[in-house]
């Protein structure tokens, strides 16, 4: 199973880390975990846009650096004949039909099918099994765990979200946890009334959950410091990049 980090920014980041979009693929097929602007563009400058092998595209939320990039995804859809199921809270798929309507974007039926999911849901695909959890965030969140089916190896990636003890179950024992990262420690309490996470809190669930390798995401104007020395031998930090590639 291979990670494919497509863009790493919030809403209001550095312009060149993207937003934050994950792309995991395997044999069988691929799965896109949020879309943000501009991602379809991304996955063509990855060397991943053949949206055929992309069988689903799972929404963590209804926040735009999570979900704008989905009108043209749906667009080039219908140019390519691909069918995407499209995954998130009831109340996120509602908006995204309301944004899709919005940017004209017609007869979008014909290449997504919408899948709503809550909390403890598992949807299975192209041998990706997805398994949420609802997290604390603004609005409602889930946070997903990506497994493939015939290995068992699987990541978390946690969206938007405070600490959570719900994402630290979700990711116990998985090879890989990307987390968000949007505040220093220093700003503890800003992210906390944001529904956000801090440098600790991202490192904190992934030693509480037992993960191998941490990616931290969602980076504000500037890349957030981790002391790496503080870190337990059995867990690495790996600094996101755009088009870095991970193989779980």
């Amino acid at each position: 199973m291979r990670v494919v980090v497509l863009g790493y920014g919030g809403w209001v980041s550095n312009p060149t880390y993207g937003h934050t979009s994950i792309l995991v693929t395997s044999e069988t097929g691929s799965v896109l975990l949020d879309a943000g602007e501009g991602v379809f563009r991304d996955l063509f400058e990855c060397g991943y846009s053949d949206l055929k092998r992309i069988k689903a595209i799972v929404l963590t939320h209804g926040h735009g650096d999570h979900t704008l990039g989905l009108p043209t995804i749906a667009q080039f859809a219908k140019v390519f004949n691909a069918r995407l199921l499209i995954v998130g809270l009831e109340k996120t798929l509602t908006s995204l039909v309301e944004i899709l309507r919005a940017t004209s974007v017609s007869n979008y039926e014909c290449c997504l099918e919408f899948v709503p999911v809550k909390h403890g849901d598992v949807v299975e695909v192209a041998g990706i099994k997805m398994k949420f959890a609802e997290v604390p965030h603004t609005i409602p969140s889930i946070a997903v765990r990506v497994e493939e089916s015939g290995t068992g190896r699987c990541l978390t990636y946690s969206g938007d979200t405070s600490y959570s003890e719900e994402l630290v179950r979700l990711a116990e024992g998985c090879d890989l946890l990307m987390h968000e990262a949007s505040f220093s420690d220093t700003e503890a309490s800003l992210a906390r009334s944001l529904g956000h996470s801090t440098v600790s809190d991202c490192i904190r669930v992934g030693v509480e959950a037992k993960n191998r390798l941490i990616v931290p995401l969602h980076f504000g104007l500037e890349e957030p410091r981790i002391d790496l020395t503080s870190l337990p031998k059995s867990i690495t930090v790996v600094y996101p990049a755009k088009c870095l590639t991970i193989d779980v």
